[in-house]
C-alpha cells in the first residue's frame, strides 16, 4: 500500500457558503496533486471536525473531473554535478589573482 503525505493549507470560511475552505496537498511518488476543498460547517465547528471534512472533501475530489486540481511532476534529482570549465579572468583581475598566488 503506498503511502502518501498530506497537508492541509490556510483555511478560511466562506460566510455567504457557510463552509469551511482549504487548498489540500497530496505528495505522491509522482508528484503533488493540489485540489480546492469545502466542508459546510458552523463558524464555532471543532478543528478536528474541520480538518477531516476538508480531507474527505478533498479525497472525493481528486477523483472527480470537474473539481479544480493542479498537479506539479515530480523532478528527478541529479546525482553528479557538471563539471564547467573556468571562463578565462579578464587581464585586469588577473592582477588580483598573481597577488594572492604569490602569497
Amino acid at each position: 500500500m503506498t503511502q502518501t503525505k498530506t497537508q492541509i493549507g490556510d483555511v478560511t470560511y466562506n460566510a455567504s457558503a457557510q463552509a469551511f475552505e482549504a487548498l489540500v496537498t497530496f505528495y505522491t511518488d509522482a508528484g503533488r496533486v493540489r485540489v480546492a476543498a469545502s466542508y459546510p460547517a458552523a463558524l464555532n465547528a471543532s478543528f478536528s471536525d474541520i480538518n477531516d471534512g476538508l480531507w474527505h472533501n478533498a479525497i472525493r475530489n481528486l477523483d472527480a473531473p470537474d473539481a479544480l486540481q493542479a498537479r506539479m511532476q515530480a523532478k528527478r534529482t541529479q546525482t553528479a554535478r557538471d563539471t564547467r570549465d573556468m571562463p578565462k579572468l579578464p587581464n585586469w583581475l588577473r592582477i588580483f589573482d598573481y597577488h594572492r598566488r604569490a602569497a
